[in-house]
């Protein structure tokens, strides 16, 4: 006589239940690795737009040349030089009123001299209209310092 076969594969509700538990870890999940990936390039950004000033003083002072950091609002660019080139991204707002101005192209300017020091002022990142960071650059000496600003 014949055994009956063991059951040695899963009911249909078991199958059901392991998806439904996974469906529900994927949902809580990635939403926080999603906000995970924006916090770092934001960051990324940050750094960038700060080694950017950075590299400016550095050029003005090893050429012997006033060297330009140039923020152009119409088009969402920044950089050294004219053109500027790098991209800024769509959620960040740059507040820099206290810049210069170059009267052709209307760019914000932070003006590197030749001996480190610099015209300008403070700029301000917003991220998402919520996380704001505040970069101060000292007038004589050209160093920078970035600082967590909070929003109202």
């Amino acid at each position: 006589m014949r055994k009956p076969k063991s059951g040695m594969g899963f009911t249909m509700v078991e199958v059901v239940l392991v998806l439904v538990i996974i469906s529900l870890v994927v949902a809580l999940v990635l939403p926080r690795v999603g906000a995970g990936w924006r916090r770092m390039e934001d960051r990324e950004f940050l750094q960038d737009f700060v080694q950017t000033l950075k590299r400016g003083r550095l050029i003005a002072m090893n050429s012997g040349q006033l060297t330009a950091f140039r923020i152009r609002p119409s088009e969402r660019l920044y950089d050294i030089g004219n053109p500027p080139y790098r991209r800024i991204p769509d959620h960040v707002d740059i507040y820099s009123d206290d810049l210069e101005r170059d009267p052709v192209t209307q760019d914000h300017l932070v003006v590197f001299y030749p001996d480190g020091s610099l015209s300008g002022g403070d700029i301000e990142l917003v991220f998402d209209k919520e996380s704001a960071f505040l970069i101060s650059i000292h007038p004589l000496v050209g160093s920078v310092r970035v600082s967590r600003v909070e929003r109202r």
